[in-house]
């Protein structure tokens, strides 16, 4: 079976990245699986909250590369970077020390959750075909955190022709590590320039040559807590960001 890596990036989230990793931990996939969680150059409590809940009171070793931070168990691991790079950056930072050992990756944002079963069923979906699967995204549970109001937000079955039109891809998707290494450019497996729709233009290269298949199914728990990048980042990035999305992909099918 592959060896999926749950990617967690975190930022001054320590309200909810535990929850986001008992998350992961829960899962009911029985192969082997780790957890990468990349402390974003917080000052919050999230880099002691992801160390005691990860390793408890087993032995770790620290290692440190340049600024950056890793303490592992051998399989689990938490990365400190001094300071913030933003999503693209810590998740980038996230691959770069794991890629070597992860068959697959299961993205998690720090104030979501997976549902147990999330990881086993995207998995089996992309062994149904892996050389032409690329990317397993299902629906979802939105959570309001001030009403506590439950949504379900039904995905639609993947179109090509839709997703030049929308991200119907969720970012918490689950990703086959060959088809992000085929999609990699110099800007990193995740575009380090963007601060938002990076996820959209990862997805964007990897329909470039892999299938993206939904599952018709909620498998993850977002809240929206008012701090989501959808309300506290400026619209006017937003718009750049996608019309980037839109020359790269532009630039690509015309080179």
């Amino acid at each position: 079976m592959p060896v999926v890596t749950v990617l967690i990036p975190v930022h001054n989230d320590e309200k909810y990245i535990g929850s986001a990793i008992d998350s992961a931990l829960n899962q009911d996939y029985e192969a082997y699986f780790r957890l990468c969680v990349i402390d974003d150059g917080s000052n919050d409590r999230s880099w002691d909250i992801a160390i005691t809940k990860i390793f408890s009171d087993r032995e770790v070793e620290t290692k440190e590369d340049g600024d950056i931070i890793l303490v592992t168990d051998g399989k689990h691991v938490v990365i400190k970077k001094p300071e913030a790079s933003g999503p693209s950056g810590a998740r980038n930072t996230g691959i770069k020390y794991t890629l070597h050992r992860t068959d697959i990756y299961a993205m998690l944002d720090s104030d979501d959750e997976m549902y147990p079963s999330k990881v086993s069923k995207c998995v089996e979906k992309i062994l149904e075909d892996p050389e032409r699967i690329g990317a397993v995204y299902a629906d979802y549970d939105t959570i309001n955190v001030e009403t506590n109001k439950t949504i379900r937000e039904f995905k639609e079955p993947f179109n090509r022709q839709r997703l030049f039109q929308e991200c119907i891809v969720h970012s918490g998707s689950v990703v086959n590590r060959m088809a992000l290494e085929a999609s990699i450019e110099e800007t990193g497996f995740y575009d380090e320039t963007m601060r938002t729709c990076e996820d959209y233009d990862l997805w964007m290269r990897i329909s470039d040559n892999y299938m993206i298949v939904h599952i018709p199914e909620s498998l993850t728990k977002v809240r929206v807590t008012g701090d989501n990048s959808s309300f506290i980042i400026n619209k006017d990035v937003w718009q750049r960001n996608w019309s980037r999305v839109m020359e790269k992909a532009s630039e690509r099918h015309n080179a």
